[in-house]
């Protein structure tokens, strides 16, 4: 765990541009210190990644193999529209099938889907998104199993194997989600599809403390981006391997025992909701034209006619200025854009007229429960 810096502050009033400048100061010092520190250390850490080759693979993106990338994303109501009755979430799911060797089949090569959904005491909008990603890859996976459609890779924005574990509160609705991830990463398996997920936020600090450096309070990612080399990747060990190797960090007297507990528990959690007979692995690779020097950290699972090296070279070709893959950027602005406030308007309007249809003689007790909860929240429904 980090330990946190408190500094003495003086009283001030207001946002003098003095004032400002002080307290940027301070917060840009902290940060070039600590990359001055691994700066230093780069060819050390380099060095220890390639010593560990049980652990770690460097390769090179050359030459790329053409491959047809199903790419899924969503965008829902954040926080989901508060209504007197419960919580309504619109939640829209993007696919797109994405290069020249693809066949989209009736649907076209991309498609959007809408679901609405109302929970009575929490919100729960997030956690569905996730389900129905998963609807989607399935349907888009069955499809390519009947012959309908044709694609190499499922490249899905965010983790492959859920994070659950407990977090929402109701392990029953957590049990669905595993169950169509599996379904999802078996069907994956049957027809010879790799399936990709692009981690775009992540701190965890795993491989800097296997390796030993845990004075670096970097990220993982942070330091990838360091040491990476534009059109490099470093492929890691699959989950199950990282878990041993925090184990074995229990005798260290360096390591910070509350956070090995933690990311213990995180690990054994991944490999509870992981299928039975498949591993799922790590990579950083870094685009060679993005925006910002960044790595990105994907989880993966190879096919029968994908290798890991195919794998990744691919990705780091049509990878852009974010560094992320081109398909994942396109499904996250599509999905977004869908969920206008028009769309919203256009839910809750139909959801009156679909209420009124079904219970025409209890219409003014339900159509209260249909009211906002906070009535100055018009543009939560597109007003």
């Amino acid at each position: 765990m980090e330990t946190l810096e408190f500094p003495e502050f003086e009283e001030v009033t207001g946002v003098a541009p003095e004032v400002v400048e002080k307290v940027l100061t301070r917060t840009a010092t902290k940060l070039v210190n600590e990359v001055e520190k691994l700066r230093k250390r780069l060819d050390e850490v380099r060095k220890a990644v390639e010593i560990r080759g049980d652990l770690f693979k460097i390769g090179y993106a050359e030459k790329f193999e053409k491959l047809c990338y199903g790419a899924i994303d969503s965008s829902f109501t954040a926080p989901a529209i508060e209504l007197v009755g419960g919580y309504l979430g619109v939640i829209v799911v993007v696919k797109e099938l994405y290069g020249s060797r693809c066949s989209a089949g009736d649907e076209g090569a991309v498609d959007a889907k809408v679901f609405v959904e109302l929970w009575f005491s929490k919100d729960y909008a997030s956690f569905f998104a996730k389900y129905y990603e998963r609807y989607v890859a399935k349907i888009l996976l069955e499809k390519k199993q009947s012959g309908e459609v044709h694609f190499d890779v499922l490249l899905l924005d965010g983790e492959i194997i859920p994070r659950t574990w407990g977090r929402h509160g109701e392990r029953s609705i957590e049990t669905k989600l595993v169950e169509i991830t599996n379904n999802v990463i078996e069907l994956a398996d049957k027809t010879d599809t790799a399936v990709v997920g692009v981690l775009k936020r992540s701190y965890s600090k795993d491989i800097v403390n296997i390796l030993r450096f845990h004075d670096l309070r970097l990220s993982d990612k942070a330091v990838m981006s360091l040491i990476l080399k534009p059109g490099e990747y470093i492929i890691v060990s699959g989950y199950d391997q990282l878990h041993r190797e925090l184990e074995s960090l229990k005798s260290s007297p360096e390591v910070d025992k509350e956070w090995l507990r933690a990311r213990l528990k995180w690990y054994e959690g991944i490999l509870e909701n992981t299928p039975t007979g498949y591993s799922i692995k790590l990579a950083f690779y870094r685009a060679p034209k993005t925006l910002y020097p960044i790595a990105t950290k994907i989880e993966y699972m190879t096919s029968i006619s994908i290798d890991e090296e195919t794998l990744l070279s691919g990705l780091i070709h049509i990878s852009g200025e974010t560094g992320l893959p081109q398909p994942i950027d396109e499904v996250d602005r599509l999905a977004t854009t869908t969920l206008s406030k028009g769309l919203r308007y256009t839910v809750y309007q139909k959801l009156l007229a679909e209420v009124a249809k079904i219970s025409k003689e209890k219409i003014k007790e339900i159509q209260v429960l249909l009211s906002l909860t906070n009535p100055e929240k018009l543009g939560a429904i597109g007003i």
